[in-house]
């Protein structure tokens, strides 16, 4: 059994998605597998051949955008770490995933350890 490595606690939720790798020109549609504050996993019918490192923009729900860059991929999707939200984007998408958490303190406390982290 693999072990879990994940320092983030992850969601599962469906959000619409869509990708796009300006410097190709590609544009992809597809869904959230799971999500945390510091990336998702997208599931894609066709995966294009992408490149660990290799940035894209990704729309959720059509209002919530973000630059990131590819951690990896396989056969289901692209796995991905959030590199850039601009705050107006970040409210609502910290109002989405906290309404949607089990655990929304923990969700905070993951908020707050990550800014002091940031902060230093």
């Amino acid at each position: 059994m693999r072990k879990e490595r994940r320092k983030h606690l992850r969601l599962p939720l469906n959000l619409k998605a869509k990708l796009e790798f300006p410097r190709r020109k590609l544009a992809l549609r597809g869904q959230t597998k799971n999500l945390c504050f510091a990336g998702a996993f997208i599931s894609l019918e066709l995966v294009p051949p992408v490149e660990p490192n290799e940035y894209f923009s990704l729309t959720l729900l059509g209002q919530v955008e973000f630059t990131c860059r590819v951690i990896h991929s396989n056969d289901g999707g692209i796995g991905c770490q959030f590199d850039f939200i601009q705050i107006r984007y970040y409210e609502l998408f910290k109002k989405m995933m906290l309404s949607n958490a089990s655990d929304p303190e923990r969700l905070m406390k993951e908020i707050g350890r990550w800014a002091e982290l940031r902060g230093q």
